[in-house]
């Protein structure tokens, strides 16, 4: 089927964006294999320069190019246009929109973290939260989203990937992972895995200093190697994306994999049979300084394997890099066929997706339209009420118990337990503390969405934690010790119905409604 889809988009493109890499220029195919970050929320005299000087092959949108959805589009399609007033190769336009903690354009409710779709066990969602993801995407003109995570995270240790990872087991992150992955390529959207080759069990950041990890080949093979060896035999037209973390027991050079061409080519292209696009993380970050210069860090990433080397804040240090890249591989330190390799994968893959640079303006209204057919709301909604179908603790909650006494620093979640519960009986408060001068048969329902209450709830004696009904949405605390509270719900992602979902579970309906009626994207 994707082969298929392949084919027919590879059909419907234009000859004239079919362009043959002996058609490029050394200084062309050099900027084909760069990913640029640029400053502001459109294209001024300075950016259009700096992009048709060096012609880079893609770019990536953060946070700081984001004001509005129309103005997203708008900037997405310039960019193209721009690109099309120089060459015929489109950009690749990607972005992070992970989900959860990581998502850029801004969704309500917001999309679900990675780790509350693999809590559902159930692929099918996961292949349906990436469709969507990708439809929006889409919409909004790019057509790379650097997603899914297949790390494997640990729930026991402080890591920034925490609810970022679909799961502590490889198995579970290779199947959620992979269905994520055939959403977002169904949509037509390039999905790019990360972070090869597992950032998932360290807890330093790569933003700010490069681990070491201490892990011989055969044990990274059993564990975080699992979903990317599974991503590589999919058949996924996609790509994958190289971390900033050195693996010295496997590689003795101790550089970063990103430099290391004994895991980019020998274990990911050659054992795992890896085809499709690898691309660096930032080699502007921490991270990647264990080599000081920019220049050497570009030229070592393509050295080592890699297709597309990202540089995504300083247009100083993106002059130096391609400069230095084109000057190694006229002095024959990195050899053409070397570039040529990378830069035919990179055109075969913009011809699969029928890359289009024609993209015209969508007008505010169409966009608006078109965004509210995306079944966004109905799949979020379904994502969340898994968690609330099975809670043993609230079966006999109108017997035993007089009142209902909720505790959550959220208004969103007060408000929307408020709408739909059917006890009248019921108090409101935002200390977990409160619920010691309360003496009256009560069940609780406690809403954590950080640490220190989690702290305070460990604290309550064991007579006080059997009445008590937790629901956190809390993405990186997870629960150490659950024993001795009536029922633990962790969902890992905001949602702005989480109260309304809680309460439909204490009124113990068997509805699978959506609580949430409003447009999914409200910017």
């Amino acid at each position: 089927m994707r082969l298929l889809l392949s084919l027919m988009l590879l059909l419907s493109i234009p000859s004239s964006e079919a362009v043959e890499i002996q058609n490029l220029t050394l200084e062309q195919k050099v900027g084909q294999m760069f990913i640029f970050g640029f400053a502001g929320t459109k294209l001024n005299k300075n950016l259009k320069a700096h992009l048709r000087k060096h012609q880079p092959g893609a770019v990536i949108v953060f946070g700081r190019n984001i004001k509005t959805l129309s103005q997203t589009s708008d900037l997405n399609s310039e960019l193209q246009k721009l690109t099309l007033s120089y060459s015929e190769v489109p950009l690749f336009v990607a972005i992070d929109q992970e989900g959860g903690s990581v998502s850029r354009i801004k969704t309500s409710p917001g999309l679900p973290s990675a780790y509350t779709i693999g809590n559902t066990n159930d692929t099918a969602l996961s292949f349906q939260a990436g469709r969507v993801t990708g439809q929006i995407l889409r919409l909004l003109g790019f057509n790379m989203n650097l997603a899914p995570v297949l790390d494997v995270t640990d729930s026991q240790l402080h890591s920034f990937i925490a609810s970022r990872s679909f799961s502590e087991s490889p198995h579970k992150v290779s199947s959620m992972g992979v269905a994520f992955a055939q959403g977002l390529e169904e949509s037509q959207i390039i999905p790019v895995a990360k972070h090869f080759p597992g950032h998932g069990s360290i807890s330093l950041d790569t933003h700010r200093t490069t681990p070491h990890r201490q892990i011989s080949y055969q044990t990274l093979l059993n564990s975080d190697l699992i979903p990317f060896s599974q991503y590589a035999s999919s058949e996924i037209l996609g790509g994958i994306m190289v971390a900033h973390i050195s693996y010295p027991l496997i590689d003795s050079s101790q550089l970063p994999a990103t430099y290391s061409k004994h895991l980019i080519t020998q274990v990911l292209t050659e054992e795992l049979k890896y085809k499709g696009l690898i691309m660096t993380d930032d080699i502007e970050m921490a991270g990647a300084a264990a080599l000081p210069l920019v220049e050497d860090r570009a030229i070592a990433a393509i050295l080592a394997g890699n297709d597309l080397v990202m540089l995504a804040w300083s247009t100083e240090l993106q002059n130096k890099a391609v400069a230095a890249v084109v000057s190694a591989v006229k002095s024959g330190q990195i050899p053409e066929k070397r570039i040529d390799q990378s830069v035919q994968k990179i055109l075969k893959f913009k011809k699969s997706y029928a890359l289009s640079s024609r993209r015209t303006l969508a007008s505010k209204a169409t966009l608006k339209n078109d965004l509210k057919n995306i079944q966004y709301n109905s799949i979020y909604d379904d994502i969340v009420s898994r968690f609330f179908k099975s809670l043993p603790g609230l079966e006999k909650t109108e017997a035993e118990y007089e009142n209902l006494h909720v505790v959550s620093s959220s208004s969103n979640f007060t408000d929307s337990f408020r709408r739909y519960i059917k006890n009248q009986s019921t108090t409101i408060s935002d200390k977990i503390k409160s619920i010691r001068q309360i003496k009256t048969p009560t069940l609780f329902i406690v809403h954590v969405t950080n640490a220190n209450q989690l702290k305070d709830l460990y604290a309550l004696s064991p007579e006080q934690k059997k009445n008590i009904v937790v629901v956190s949405s809390n993405a990186k605390a997870h629960f150490k010790d659950k024993s001795g509270f009536m029922d633990v719900v962790e969902v890992f992602s905001i949602h702005p119905n989480l109260g309304g979902f809680t309460a439909d579970a204490i009124n113990r309906t068997a509805s699978t409604v959506s609580l949430y009626e409003e447009s999914a994207l409200t910017r």
